[in-house]
Protein backbone atom coordinates (compact mmCIF):
# COMPACT_ATOMS: atom_id res chain seq x y z
CA UNK A 1 0.00 0.00 0.00
CA UNK A 2 1.40 3.50 -1.06
CA UNK A 3 1.53 5.40 1.96
CA UNK A 4 1.32 8.76 -0.20
CA UNK A 5 -0.83 10.09 -3.18
CA UNK A 6 -0.13 13.64 -4.66
CA UNK A 7 -2.66 15.74 -6.17
CA UNK A 8 -1.56 18.57 -8.88
CA UNK A 9 -3.57 21.92 -8.99
CA UNK A 10 -3.36 25.24 -10.46
CA UNK A 11 -2.97 28.39 -8.28
CA UNK A 12 -6.15 29.66 -9.28
CA UNK A 13 -7.86 26.51 -7.75
CA UNK A 14 -5.51 26.56 -4.72
CA UNK A 15 -5.15 30.28 -3.81
CA UNK A 16 -6.72 33.05 -6.27
CA UNK A 17 -9.82 31.83 -6.62
CA UNK A 18 -10.93 28.89 -4.86
CA UNK A 19 -9.02 28.99 -1.70
CA UNK A 20 -8.65 24.86 -2.04
CA UNK A 21 -5.91 24.94 0.44
CA UNK A 22 -7.34 27.80 3.51
CA UNK A 23 -10.80 25.71 2.89
CA UNK A 24 -8.99 22.21 3.11
CA UNK A 25 -10.94 21.64 0.08
CA UNK A 26 -10.93 18.60 -2.83
CA UNK A 27 -13.28 19.10 -5.36
CA UNK A 28 -14.96 16.75 -7.37
CA UNK A 29 -15.53 17.48 -11.06
CA UNK A 30 -18.52 16.26 -13.27
CA UNK A 31 -17.47 13.77 -16.10
CA UNK A 32 -17.63 16.79 -18.48
CA UNK A 33 -14.85 18.86 -16.93
CA UNK A 34 -12.47 15.65 -17.12
CA UNK A 35 -9.89 15.35 -19.99
CA UNK A 36 -10.33 12.25 -21.20
CA UNK A 37 -14.22 12.17 -23.82
CA UNK A 38 -14.38 8.37 -22.99
CA UNK A 39 -14.49 8.95 -18.95
CA UNK A 40 -17.47 6.97 -17.76
CA UNK A 41 -18.04 5.42 -21.20
CA UNK A 42 -20.26 2.20 -20.58
CA UNK A 43 -20.68 -0.54 -23.24
CA UNK A 44 -24.38 -1.11 -22.71
CA UNK A 45 -26.24 -4.14 -24.67
CA UNK A 46 -29.92 -4.43 -24.57
CA UNK A 47 -30.89 -8.29 -24.35
CA UNK A 48 -34.14 -9.73 -22.73
CA UNK A 49 -36.73 -11.48 -23.66
CA UNK A 50 -40.43 -9.92 -25.31
CA UNK A 51 -41.19 -8.56 -21.92
CA UNK A 52 -38.86 -6.42 -21.25
CA UNK A 53 -38.99 -5.42 -25.16
CA UNK A 54 -42.28 -4.63 -25.07
CA UNK A 55 -41.80 -2.33 -22.05
CA UNK A 56 -39.22 -0.73 -23.42
CA UNK A 57 -41.36 0.64 -26.50
CA UNK A 58 -43.92 1.78 -23.99
CA UNK A 59 -41.35 3.29 -21.80
CA UNK A 60 -40.47 5.49 -25.19
CA UNK A 61 -43.89 5.94 -25.62
CA UNK A 62 -44.51 7.50 -22.29
CA UNK A 63 -41.43 9.61 -22.45
CA UNK A 64 -41.86 10.56 -25.74
CA UNK A 65 -45.75 11.66 -24.18
CA UNK A 66 -44.67 13.52 -21.65
CA UNK A 67 -41.91 15.09 -23.94
CA UNK A 68 -44.39 16.23 -26.06
CA UNK A 69 -46.47 17.50 -22.97
CA UNK A 70 -43.28 19.22 -21.65
CA UNK A 71 -42.64 21.21 -24.93
CA UNK A 72 -46.12 22.67 -25.44
CA UNK A 73 -46.55 23.64 -21.84
CA UNK A 74 -42.80 25.59 -21.80
CA UNK A 75 -43.14 26.68 -25.09
CA UNK A 76 -39.88 28.94 -26.18
CA UNK A 77 -38.85 28.29 -22.72
CA UNK A 78 -38.31 24.79 -23.23
CA UNK A 79 -34.93 23.37 -23.23
CA UNK A 80 -33.56 19.48 -23.98
CA UNK A 81 -32.52 19.33 -19.96
CA UNK A 82 -36.46 19.98 -19.14
CA UNK A 83 -36.94 16.22 -20.04
CA UNK A 84 -33.70 14.86 -18.83
CA UNK A 85 -35.68 12.97 -16.34
CA UNK A 86 -38.38 11.38 -17.93
CA UNK A 87 -36.42 8.33 -18.36
CA UNK A 88 -36.62 7.46 -14.63
CA UNK A 89 -40.89 7.38 -15.48
CA UNK A 90 -43.46 4.58 -15.30
CA UNK A 91 -46.94 4.46 -15.68
CA UNK A 92 -47.54 4.82 -11.86
CA UNK A 93 -46.27 8.29 -12.36
CA UNK A 94 -48.38 9.78 -14.64
CA UNK A 95 -51.66 11.81 -13.71
CA UNK A 96 -54.98 10.61 -13.68
CA UNK A 97 -57.28 10.71 -16.94
CA UNK A 98 -56.97 11.96 -20.09
CA UNK A 99 -53.23 10.99 -19.30
CA UNK A 100 -53.45 7.62 -19.06
CA UNK A 101 -56.24 6.93 -21.24
CA UNK A 102 -53.97 8.40 -23.97
CA UNK A 103 -51.24 6.65 -22.87
CA UNK A 104 -53.06 3.30 -22.71
CA UNK A 105 -54.53 4.09 -26.02
CA UNK A 106 -51.45 4.92 -27.51
CA UNK A 107 -49.79 1.51 -26.49
CA UNK A 108 -52.27 -0.32 -27.99
CA UNK A 109 -52.48 0.82 -31.53
CA UNK A 110 -48.07 1.38 -31.52
CA UNK A 111 -47.46 -2.22 -30.11
CA UNK A 112 -50.58 -3.89 -32.05
CA UNK A 113 -48.73 -2.53 -35.12
CA UNK A 114 -47.13 -5.28 -37.35
CA UNK A 115 -43.78 -3.71 -37.81
CA UNK A 116 -43.78 -3.42 -34.13
CA UNK A 117 -44.51 -7.11 -33.60
CA UNK A 118 -41.82 -7.93 -35.96
CA UNK A 119 -38.97 -6.00 -34.13
CA UNK A 120 -40.05 -7.28 -31.23
CA UNK A 121 -40.00 -10.76 -32.45
CA UNK A 122 -36.74 -10.09 -33.77
CA UNK A 123 -35.43 -8.35 -30.55
CA UNK A 124 -36.60 -11.40 -28.28
CA UNK A 125 -35.31 -14.04 -30.52
CA UNK A 126 -32.40 -16.23 -29.01
CA UNK A 127 -32.15 -12.91 -26.31
CA UNK A 128 -30.14 -10.98 -29.02
CA UNK A 129 -28.00 -8.25 -28.60
CA UNK A 130 -29.06 -4.83 -29.21
CA UNK A 131 -26.43 -1.98 -29.55
CA UNK A 132 -26.94 1.94 -29.22
CA UNK A 133 -26.46 2.14 -33.37
CA UNK A 134 -29.32 -0.74 -33.67
CA UNK A 135 -31.59 0.81 -31.19
CA UNK A 136 -31.10 4.42 -32.21
CA UNK A 137 -31.78 3.55 -35.82
CA UNK A 138 -34.82 1.65 -35.62
CA UNK A 139 -36.54 4.22 -33.01
CA UNK A 140 -35.91 6.40 -35.49
CA UNK A 141 -37.52 4.57 -38.15
CA UNK A 142 -40.83 3.99 -35.58
CA UNK A 143 -40.57 7.45 -34.42
CA UNK A 144 -42.87 9.29 -36.45
CA UNK A 145 -45.75 6.78 -36.63
CA UNK A 146 -45.48 7.24 -32.82
CA UNK A 147 -45.30 10.53 -32.27
CA UNK A 148 -48.48 10.76 -35.04
CA UNK A 149 -50.14 8.42 -32.59
CA UNK A 150 -49.65 10.85 -29.46
CA UNK A 151 -50.56 14.16 -31.22
CA UNK A 152 -53.79 12.58 -32.81
CA UNK A 153 -55.18 10.94 -28.79
CA UNK A 154 -54.18 14.59 -27.72
CA UNK A 155 -56.89 16.31 -30.37
CA UNK A 156 -58.89 13.79 -30.13
CA UNK A 157 -59.15 14.79 -26.10
CA UNK A 158 -59.10 18.39 -26.98
CA UNK A 159 -55.80 18.85 -25.70
CA UNK A 160 -54.37 21.63 -27.97
CA UNK A 161 -50.99 21.81 -29.25
CA UNK A 162 -49.03 24.60 -30.50
CA UNK A 163 -47.78 22.45 -33.60
CA UNK A 164 -49.18 19.53 -35.91
CA UNK A 165 -48.00 16.44 -37.61
CA UNK A 166 -49.64 17.61 -40.69
CA UNK A 167 -47.97 15.73 -43.58
CA UNK A 168 -46.05 13.95 -40.88
CA UNK A 169 -48.70 10.51 -41.49
CA UNK A 170 -47.42 9.97 -44.65
CA UNK A 171 -43.80 9.70 -43.46
CA UNK A 172 -45.06 7.97 -40.64
CA UNK A 173 -46.21 5.11 -42.50
CA UNK A 174 -43.47 4.86 -45.15
CA UNK A 175 -40.62 4.64 -42.51
CA UNK A 176 -42.89 2.40 -40.18
CA UNK A 177 -43.27 0.07 -43.11
CA UNK A 178 -39.34 -0.40 -43.52
CA UNK A 179 -38.89 -2.15 -40.57
CA UNK A 180 -39.89 -5.64 -41.59
CA UNK A 181 -37.96 -4.88 -44.21
CA UNK A 182 -34.86 -3.65 -42.50
CA UNK A 183 -34.85 -7.02 -40.13
CA UNK A 184 -34.83 -9.27 -43.30
CA UNK A 185 -32.06 -7.40 -44.53
CA UNK A 186 -29.96 -7.73 -41.06
CA UNK A 187 -30.39 -11.51 -41.34
CA UNK A 188 -28.30 -11.25 -44.85
CA UNK A 189 -25.48 -9.21 -43.47
CA UNK A 190 -25.53 -9.77 -39.43
CA UNK A 191 -21.60 -9.02 -39.74
CA UNK A 192 -22.03 -5.79 -41.13
CA UNK A 193 -24.82 -4.78 -39.76
CA UNK A 194 -23.01 -2.56 -37.14
CA UNK A 195 -21.66 -0.73 -39.60
CA UNK A 196 -24.47 0.36 -41.51
CA UNK A 197 -26.26 0.86 -38.33
CA UNK A 198 -23.50 3.52 -37.16
CA UNK A 199 -23.52 4.61 -40.67
CA UNK A 200 -27.23 5.96 -41.00
CA UNK A 201 -26.62 7.58 -37.60
CA UNK A 202 -23.72 9.41 -38.54
CA UNK A 203 -26.03 10.89 -41.65
CA UNK A 204 -28.52 11.48 -39.39
CA UNK A 205 -26.64 13.59 -37.39
CA UNK A 206 -25.30 15.19 -40.72
CA UNK A 207 -28.56 16.30 -41.70
CA UNK A 208 -29.59 17.54 -38.33
CA UNK A 209 -26.56 19.68 -38.37
CA UNK A 210 -27.49 20.87 -41.65
CA UNK A 211 -30.71 21.47 -40.81
CA UNK A 212 -29.68 24.11 -38.33
CA UNK A 213 -26.65 25.65 -40.29
CA UNK A 214 -29.54 26.30 -42.57
CA UNK A 215 -31.89 27.92 -40.29
CA UNK A 216 -34.67 25.58 -41.19
CA UNK A 217 -36.67 25.85 -38.46
CA UNK A 218 -38.65 29.09 -37.57
CA UNK A 219 -38.37 30.42 -34.29
CA UNK A 220 -41.50 29.33 -33.15
CA UNK A 221 -41.08 25.34 -34.15
CA UNK A 222 -37.43 25.28 -32.46
CA UNK A 223 -38.59 24.17 -29.08
CA UNK A 224 -40.00 21.06 -31.26
CA UNK A 225 -36.74 20.60 -32.56
CA UNK A 226 -36.24 17.27 -29.71
CA UNK A 227 -39.68 15.91 -30.12
CA UNK A 228 -39.51 16.18 -33.82
CA UNK A 229 -36.52 15.09 -34.60
CA UNK A 230 -33.92 14.22 -32.26
CA UNK A 231 -36.09 12.39 -29.66
CA UNK A 232 -34.43 8.99 -30.56
CA UNK A 233 -30.58 9.55 -29.94
CA UNK A 234 -32.01 11.42 -27.22
CA UNK A 235 -33.69 9.41 -24.89
CA UNK A 236 -30.75 5.98 -25.64
CA UNK A 237 -28.15 8.64 -24.46
CA UNK A 238 -30.59 8.98 -21.06
CA UNK A 239 -31.49 5.34 -20.94
CA UNK A 240 -27.72 5.28 -19.12
CA UNK A 241 -28.91 7.54 -15.98
CA UNK A 242 -31.77 4.15 -15.00
CA UNK A 243 -28.37 2.38 -14.47
CA UNK A 244 -25.36 3.76 -12.06
CA UNK A 245 -25.30 7.05 -10.10
CA UNK A 246 -23.63 10.08 -11.17
CA UNK A 247 -19.93 9.74 -9.99
CA UNK A 248 -17.48 12.45 -9.73
CA UNK A 249 -13.47 11.81 -9.46
CA UNK A 250 -10.56 13.44 -8.13
CA UNK A 251 -7.19 12.50 -9.41
CA UNK A 252 -3.99 11.47 -8.20
CA UNK A 253 -0.34 10.53 -8.96
CA UNK A 254 1.99 8.28 -6.68
CA UNK A 255 4.78 10.01 -8.35
CA UNK A 256 5.30 14.29 -8.18
CA UNK A 257 8.25 14.22 -10.58
CA UNK A 258 6.76 13.76 -14.07
CA UNK A 259 7.55 16.15 -15.91
CA UNK A 260 4.04 16.20 -18.34
CA UNK A 261 1.85 15.82 -15.21
CA UNK A 262 3.27 18.96 -14.25
CA UNK A 263 2.75 20.55 -17.34
CA UNK A 264 -0.59 19.85 -18.04
CA UNK A 265 -2.52 19.81 -14.32
CA UNK A 266 0.39 21.83 -12.84
CA UNK A 267 -0.13 24.72 -14.57
CA UNK A 268 2.58 24.29 -16.77
CA UNK A 269 5.17 24.09 -13.40
CA UNK A 270 3.86 26.80 -12.22
CA UNK A 271 1.13 25.53 -9.64
CA UNK A 272 1.93 23.28 -6.83
CA UNK A 273 1.14 20.02 -5.90
CA UNK A 274 -0.07 18.31 -2.81
CA UNK A 275 0.93 16.09 -0.60
CA UNK A 276 -1.55 13.45 1.26
CA UNK A 277 -0.81 11.11 3.52
CA UNK A 278 -3.03 7.59 2.92
CA UNK A 279 -4.80 5.79 5.83
CA UNK A 280 -5.84 2.19 5.38
CA UNK A 281 -9.61 1.85 5.67
CA UNK A 282 -11.43 -1.42 7.18
CA UNK A 283 -10.31 -3.73 4.36
CA UNK A 284 -6.59 -2.42 4.33
CA UNK A 285 -7.28 -0.14 1.04
CA UNK A 286 -5.18 3.22 0.98
CA UNK A 287 -7.55 6.03 2.10
CA UNK A 288 -8.15 9.71 2.91
CA UNK A 289 -11.32 11.03 5.04
CA UNK A 290 -13.47 13.24 3.64
CA UNK A 291 -16.02 15.22 4.88
CA UNK A 292 -19.85 14.33 3.36
CA UNK A 293 -23.15 14.10 3.93
CA UNK A 294 -24.34 10.79 4.89
CA UNK A 295 -27.71 10.91 6.46
CA UNK A 296 -31.16 12.55 6.46
CA UNK A 297 -31.80 14.00 9.92
CA UNK A 298 -35.45 13.79 11.12
CA UNK A 299 -35.80 17.17 10.70
CA UNK A 300 -34.71 17.41 7.51
CA UNK A 301 -31.50 18.58 7.56
CA UNK A 302 -28.34 17.02 5.96
CA UNK A 303 -26.20 14.75 8.58
CA UNK A 304 -22.58 14.88 7.78
CA UNK A 305 -19.36 12.79 8.90
CA UNK A 306 -16.08 12.06 7.84
CA UNK A 307 -16.06 9.01 5.73
CA UNK A 308 -12.91 7.17 4.13
CA UNK A 309 -12.57 7.24 0.22
CA UNK A 310 -10.01 4.62 -0.77
CA UNK A 311 -8.14 5.46 -3.55
CA UNK A 312 -8.67 3.40 -6.65
CA UNK A 313 -5.99 2.65 -9.01
CA UNK A 314 -7.16 3.10 -13.07
CA UNK A 315 -7.04 -0.09 -14.98
CA UNK A 316 -5.95 1.11 -18.69
CA UNK A 317 -7.62 -0.71 -21.17
CA UNK A 318 -9.39 -0.42 -24.91
CA UNK A 319 -11.90 -2.86 -23.83
CA UNK A 320 -14.92 -1.47 -21.81
CA UNK A 321 -16.62 -3.94 -19.83
CA UNK A 322 -20.39 -4.71 -21.31
CA UNK A 323 -23.06 -3.18 -19.17
CA UNK A 324 -26.50 -5.13 -19.61
CA UNK A 325 -29.28 -3.19 -19.59
CA UNK A 326 -32.11 -4.98 -18.15
CA UNK A 327 -30.26 -6.50 -15.43
CA UNK A 328 -28.49 -3.46 -14.64
CA UNK A 329 -31.68 -1.03 -13.47
CA UNK A 330 -30.25 -0.11 -10.16
CA UNK A 331 -31.56 3.48 -9.91
CA UNK A 332 -35.09 2.14 -9.98
CA UNK A 333 -37.08 1.01 -7.38
CA UNK A 334 -38.10 -2.91 -6.72
CA UNK A 335 -41.89 -1.99 -6.99
CA UNK A 336 -40.87 0.11 -10.66
CA UNK A 337 -39.05 -2.82 -11.77
CA UNK A 338 -41.57 -5.78 -11.22
CA UNK A 339 -44.42 -3.83 -11.84
CA UNK A 340 -43.22 -2.08 -14.95
CA UNK A 341 -40.34 -2.77 -16.63
CA UNK A 342 -41.02 -6.78 -16.03
CA UNK A 343 -43.72 -7.32 -16.21
CA UNK A 344 -46.43 -8.54 -18.80
CA UNK A 345 -49.63 -7.96 -19.93
CA UNK A 346 -50.71 -11.13 -18.42
CA UNK A 347 -49.07 -10.36 -15.34
CA UNK A 348 -46.51 -12.96 -15.88
CA UNK A 349 -42.77 -11.86 -15.05
CA UNK A 350 -39.65 -11.63 -17.65
CA UNK A 351 -37.43 -14.03 -16.59
CA UNK A 352 -35.29 -11.60 -16.01
CA UNK A 353 -37.14 -10.56 -12.86
CA UNK A 354 -36.11 -14.02 -11.51
CA UNK A 355 -32.26 -13.29 -11.93
CA UNK A 356 -32.56 -9.89 -10.16
CA UNK A 357 -35.36 -10.18 -7.63
CA UNK A 358 -35.39 -13.44 -7.09
CA UNK A 359 -31.69 -13.21 -5.90
CA UNK A 360 -31.20 -9.57 -5.12
CA UNK A 361 -28.41 -9.65 -2.79
CA UNK A 362 -26.31 -11.68 -5.27
CA UNK A 363 -27.41 -9.15 -8.07
CA UNK A 364 -26.40 -6.33 -5.85
CA UNK A 365 -23.16 -7.74 -5.41
CA UNK A 366 -22.61 -8.08 -8.83
CA UNK A 367 -24.14 -4.58 -10.01
CA UNK A 368 -21.99 -2.59 -7.59
CA UNK A 369 -18.90 -4.91 -8.79
CA UNK A 370 -19.85 -3.35 -12.43
CA UNK A 371 -19.84 -0.26 -11.28
CA UNK A 372 -16.33 -0.07 -9.76
CA UNK A 373 -15.25 -1.43 -12.98
CA UNK A 374 -16.87 1.66 -14.61
CA UNK A 375 -15.14 4.57 -12.90
CA UNK A 376 -11.66 2.96 -12.47
CA UNK A 377 -11.68 2.00 -16.20
CA UNK A 378 -9.35 4.33 -19.28
CA UNK A 379 -7.94 4.19 -22.77
CA UNK A 380 -4.23 3.09 -22.84
CA UNK A 381 -3.70 6.21 -24.08
CA UNK A 382 -3.43 7.50 -20.50
CA UNK A 383 -1.54 4.93 -18.98
CA UNK A 384 1.81 7.27 -18.53
CA UNK A 385 -0.59 8.96 -15.97
CA UNK A 386 -0.90 6.02 -13.16
CA UNK A 387 -3.34 7.72 -12.42
CA UNK A 388 -5.24 6.63 -8.46
CA UNK A 389 -8.76 8.50 -8.10
CA UNK A 390 -11.21 9.15 -5.39
CA UNK A 391 -14.60 8.57 -6.43
CA UNK A 392 -17.79 10.48 -5.03
CA UNK A 393 -21.55 9.50 -5.75
CA UNK A 394 -24.25 9.61 -3.87
CA UNK A 395 -27.50 7.70 -2.78
CA UNK A 396 -29.24 10.20 -0.77
CA UNK A 397 -29.38 13.17 -3.08
CA UNK A 398 -27.74 14.97 -6.08
CA UNK A 399 -24.52 16.46 -6.68
CA UNK A 400 -25.49 18.77 -9.27
CA UNK A 401 -24.25 21.96 -7.18
CA UNK A 402 -20.40 22.54 -7.19
CA UNK A 403 -20.63 23.68 -3.12
CA UNK A 404 -21.68 19.77 -2.43
CA UNK A 405 -18.87 18.56 -4.80
CA UNK A 406 -15.68 20.23 -2.62
CA UNK A 407 -15.36 18.06 0.18
CA UNK A 408 -12.59 18.86 2.87
CA UNK A 409 -9.77 16.57 4.52
CA UNK A 410 -8.26 16.51 7.91
CA UNK A 411 -5.65 19.17 7.96
CA UNK A 412 -3.67 16.70 9.64
CA UNK A 413 -3.95 14.13 6.50
CA UNK A 414 -1.62 16.91 4.24
CA UNK A 415 1.69 16.16 4.88
CA UNK A 416 3.14 19.03 2.20
CA UNK A 417 3.49 21.12 -0.47
CA UNK A 418 5.37 20.72 -3.45
CA UNK A 419 6.53 24.05 -5.14
CA UNK A 420 6.82 23.53 -9.53
CA UNK A 421 9.92 24.71 -11.33
CA UNK A 422 8.38 28.04 -12.11
CA UNK A 423 5.87 28.38 -9.36
CA UNK A 424 6.88 32.47 -8.19
CA UNK A 425 8.18 33.65 -4.87
CA UNK A 426 4.53 35.18 -3.94
CA UNK A 427 2.65 32.21 -4.25
CA UNK A 428 4.92 30.63 -1.98
CA UNK A 429 4.99 32.91 0.35
CA UNK A 430 0.84 33.62 0.17
CA UNK A 431 0.76 29.46 0.93
CA UNK A 432 3.26 29.20 3.28
CA UNK A 433 1.21 32.00 4.90
CA UNK A 434 -1.83 30.01 5.09
CA UNK A 435 -0.11 26.31 6.25
CA UNK A 436 1.78 28.65 9.02
CA UNK A 437 -1.57 29.65 10.48
CA UNK A 438 -2.99 26.42 10.30
CA UNK A 439 -0.34 24.58 11.84
CA UNK A 440 -0.19 26.70 15.00
CA UNK A 441 -3.71 26.08 15.04
CA UNK A 442 -3.16 22.13 14.93
CA UNK A 443 0.08 22.35 17.10
CA UNK A 444 1.81 20.62 14.42
CA UNK A 445 5.37 20.99 13.59
CA UNK A 446 5.87 18.29 11.02
CA UNK A 447 4.78 20.39 7.59
CA UNK A 448 6.82 19.78 4.17
CA UNK A 449 7.79 22.13 1.97
CA UNK A 450 9.32 20.46 -1.68
CA UNK A 451 10.94 22.20 -4.05
CA UNK A 452 11.33 20.92 -7.86
CA UNK A 453 14.20 20.97 -10.03
CA UNK A 454 15.88 19.92 -12.98
CA UNK A 455 18.88 17.46 -12.33
CA UNK A 456 21.20 17.38 -15.21
CA UNK A 457 22.98 14.35 -13.10
CA UNK A 458 19.92 12.15 -13.41
CA UNK A 459 18.35 14.41 -16.57
CA UNK A 460 14.75 14.19 -14.62
CA UNK A 461 12.82 16.48 -12.13
CA UNK A 462 13.44 15.87 -8.53
CA UNK A 463 12.44 17.00 -5.06
CA UNK A 464 14.42 18.45 -2.52
CA UNK A 465 13.09 19.42 0.95
CA UNK A 466 13.04 23.29 1.89
CA UNK A 467 14.46 21.79 5.51
CA UNK A 468 15.12 25.22 6.99
CA UNK A 469 11.26 26.38 6.73
CA UNK A 470 9.85 25.16 10.18
CA UNK A 471 5.77 25.67 10.30
CA UNK A 472 4.31 25.74 14.20
CA UNK A 473 6.48 27.69 15.36
CA UNK A 474 7.76 31.32 16.11
CA UNK A 475 11.45 30.35 14.22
Amino acid sequence: MSEYFYRFRPISSLLDRFHELDNQEIYFPTLSELNDPLEGFMDIVWRGDHIVWRNLLRHYLLCLMEAVSLTAIAGEEFSPEMAANLVYKTDSDLPEAPIRIIYSRACVAFLNHESAEALLDAWSRDEKVVRRDELTYYLRLMHYSALTIIFDLFEEHGIKLTTSTRGMSGHASKTMSMVPKIIQLHSFVDEQAETLFFANNNIMEQLSLIHELNGSFPADRRPWLLVAQDFPSYYVKALERLLYPDWHAACFVTDPTNASMWGHYGEGHQGMCLKFRAKPNSNGIASLDLRRATSWRGDGSIGYSHVPHAFEPINYTSEFQEIDFFQSLGRLPIPKLSHFWYMGPNGRHSKIANRIIGDEPQWRDMYWRRFVECYRTKSPEWAHENEHRLVLYSNIGNLEKKEDRKLKYRFDDLSGIIFGIKTSTENKIAAMRIIEKKCLEAGRTDFEFWQTHYSHRTQHIELYRLNLIKTGSNN
